[in-house]
């Protein structure tokens, strides 16, 4: 009997552990966020990624983001796309606009280097756009 009841605990901490450990707010690669106008940043040193998935948005944001390198990749993906434009700047730290991208159509996959300085800031600005937008900025070597 006390057997049993060890081995149900040890089984219940297991499953315990499991459960506590797994992260719901995980997004994958492909995965655009289901909620409607709610955007999702996910900004790390190097790293940083902008997800929306847009009904009719008006917005102008710039998000700090987190770079040590020179050297980097932004990648834009623009899918479902049904109405408005998207235009995404990023912004060196002397307060320069490095890159700029317009986009008022479907985008699979838009990618370009960047070289020469280091991000400072991301500006995205979305008016009456309609779709799913993916916004990333990554270091490379």
């Amino acid at each position: 009997m006390i057997r049993k009841i060890n081995y149900f605990c040890q089984l219940l901490t297991i499953l315990l552990l499991l459960f506590v450990s797994c992260r719901e707010n995980i997004i994958t690669p492909d995965n655009f966020t289901s909620n409607i106008n709610e955007p999702i940043l996910i900004s790390e040193p190097n790293s940083y990624t902008f997800f929306i998935n847009a009904e009719n948005i008006t917005i102008d944001v710039v998000n700090n983001a987190s770079f040590s390198s020179t050297t980097s990749r932004i990648t834009i993906s623009i899918v479902n796309y049904s109405s408005g434009s998207v235009s995404v700047r990023v912004i060196d730290r002397q307060s320069i606009s490095r890159f700029n991208y317009f986009g008022n159509d479907e985008e699979s996959l838009f990618t370009e280097a960047l070289s020469g300085y280091i991000p400072q800031s991301v500006g995205i600005r979305t008016v009456g756009f309609s779709g799913k937008l993916k916004v990333r900025l990554t270091k490379t070597f």
